[in-house]
């Protein structure tokens, strides 16, 4: 009986590891590795267009939503604003557009881009609630990490990096400010940029326990504290922090309905996205500002969309397609029909180690069929005890090619006399 648990144990484990490793061989040895398409709005001929990888190599078309193709030249003179370094070359600046012109110095000066990706947002991305929190105004010419950071929690705790010990006299110096300023601890959520190589510091921003939105710097060594004001019904999920010397927009703000909108520098206004389809949780999103538009493009591994803008962020048009890297080839279509399933443990969307089952639907239904049938060969070759061939039928029936590979590395006790 001890040895027959430690098999099946065994045969498990198997079956476990090679769910595990082999899709991860395979997808080393025999998958494509196609770029995710990219989606521009055309301000030139008033079009969306893109760019797409068809194959390995260089087997990239260059197109607009009507379907016409155009060189890569062509291409990049349909999307000035993105190309300018390559439009100064060729001797097409000052560009003439929309009864306009423009320059380099105003291309330079509108362009901004803003990103949020699945993997940064709370719940997808482990993260140590130690944050350093910078001097805003650093008389110097680069910003520098302090020697501090800054633990948030029932107060706002200051921890003394060199020694490791608690900073009473900062603690209670920006405990007090925050709690004058009507904030209600525990804090709930703290969001900011944690870098030096940005264009400025724009402090933190804090969630307090009623749901309540702060912002927190430290200027010239002292708590500065200023409540933002949110509409009502909005409940924050999260806040990415995105300093830019344009200064017309601090942040992209989610709410817990999945709402985008943007909070803008100089006056903590929100400005309302409408981005149809958008699902922050598996999809990126990238906002490209130029001196005509702003164009919303989000995309997770199936779909790309765009939503064109004005300058009041009123869509003017929009275009969805599928993405090339959704499309199966013949050898992931083999693959599906040999083994019904596999183990992921990573989520492209998440920086979690997790397990995901991910069944290969009715074509595994062919390889379930050719495990069986090897397996009927072998076991009639070996003439195992009924209820053990039952067993090791049972086995290959749910897990395929994984269950008949464990069983050939784990052969059974020796059949059964003639």
């Amino acid at each position: 009986m001890t040895a027959r648990l430690a098999r099946w144990a065994l045969l498990l484990l198997t079956v476990f590891l090679l769910a595990v490793w082999l899709p991860q061989l395979y997808g080393l040895l025999a998958e494509q590795r196609l770029g995710k398409t990219r989606l521009f709005y055309s301000p030139v001929i008033e079009r969306f267009v893109y760019t797409e990888q068809l194959g390995p190599g260089h087997q990239f078309v260059y197109r607009d939503e009507d379907g016409t193709d155009y060189d890569r030249r062509t291409f990049e003179t349909l999307i000035p604003f993105i190309y300018y370094k390559n439009m100064e070359l060729w001797g097409r600046l000052p560009l003439a557009l929309a009864g306009q012109r423009f320059d380099r110095e105003t291309i330079v000066a509108e362009r901004q881009v803003l990103e949020l990706k699945p993997r940064e947002l709370p719940e997808h991305a482990p993260r140590i609630a130690l944050y350093p929190l910078l001097e805003s105004n650093p008389g110097r010419a680069r910003l520098r990490f302090p020697e501090n950071v800054m633990r948030p929690g029932t107060e706002l705790t200051f921890i003394d990096s060199d020694h490791n010990r608690r900073d009473p006299e900062l603690s209670e110096r920006f405990t007090d400010a925050l709690s004058g300023a009507g904030f209600r601890f525990p804090v709930r959520a703290t969001f900011a940029r944690v870098s030096i190589l940005k264009a400025f510091d724009a402090g933190h921003f804090l969630l307090d326990a009623q749901g309540a939105l702060f912002h927190l710097r430290r200027v010239d060594g002292q708590p500065r504290v200023d409540r933002v004001p949110l509409p009502a019904g909005i409940e924050i999920r999260h806040l990415k922090v995105t300093e830019n010397k344009r200064h017309e927009i601090l942040g992209i703000l989610l709410t817990r309905d999945d709402r985008l909108l943007l909070l803008r520098e100089a006056d903590y206004g929100l400005v309302p996205l409408d981005l149809p389809g958008y699902q922050p949780d598996r999809m990126a999103l990238k906002i490209l500002f130029d001196p005509l538009h702003r164009t919303a493009i989000y995309s997770d591994q199936q779909r790309i969309q765009a939503v064109v803008m004005d300058h009041q962020w009123q869509p003017i048009a929009s275009h969805r397609r599928a993405m090339t890297t959704h499309r199966e080839g013949v050898g992931e279509r083999i693959w599906e029909a040999l083994v019904p399933f596999e183990l992921a443990l990573h989520d492209p969307d998440q920086r979690y180690l997790q397990l995901m089952p991910r069944p290969h639907g009715p074509s595994a239904l062919f390889g379930i069929g050719l495990a069986l049938l090897l397996t009927l060969v072998r076991l009639k070759r070996h003439r195992p005890q009924p209820a053990q061939a039952g067993a090791e039928l049972l086995l290959v029936g749910l897990t395929g090619l994984y269950g008949l590979a464990a069983l050939l590395l784990i052969p059974g006790p020796p059949s059964r006399a003639h």
